[in-house]
């Protein structure tokens, strides 16, 4: 996938329906989603195509569970952060073990981060590391108990 910023572009209601449907089932066939908001396997191709290019889509990924492993320690921390260079931040968080998903968030928090771990030592060490920093004012973790979607 591109690594475009999103499009200022509105997306319609069948544009946000398809993202809901690939959100659930990201393997779903372009046949699969047409029959589900009623349009053409064609039509909708070229909306998800769309959505690639301008980079509302920024790709797809596979929840991966090793057969035999533990099962792993998910957790969301909400971050409040005193810098002002919040990019150099989020590349730090980045390069951490487990972290997957780093979102800009409004309200309390300045940013939700996913972290995974195989054990809770890991994962109590990559939340350690962010209370570490500096420029790290406080964190929230909520440990994931079940995963439902």
């Amino acid at each position: 996938m591109c690594g475009m910023a999103p499009t200022n572009r509105q997306l319609d209601d069948l544009d946000l329906r398809i993202l809901e449907l690939l959100r659930r089932e990201g393997r779903a066939s372009m046949a699969d989603l047409g029959r589900a908001v009623g349009l053409s396997r064609t039509a909708v191709l070229a909306r998800v195509q769309r959505m690639e290019r301008s980079g509302v889509i920024r790709g797809y990924h596979a929840d991966v569970a090793e057969p035999g492993a533990a099962t792993a320690h998910r957790a969301r921390v909400g971050i409040v952060h005193r810098t002002t260079d919040v990019a150099g931040y989020v590349r730090r968080l980045a390069a951490l073990p487990g972290v997957s998903e780093i979102e800009t968030v409004t309200g309390e928090y300045d940013l939700f981060v996913l972290v995974t771990a195989p054990t809770a030592d890991a994962l109590d060490k990559v939340l350690d590391d962010i209370s570490r920093w500096r420029e790290t004012v406080r964190t929230t973790t909520w440990v994931v108990l079940r995963r439902y979607v």
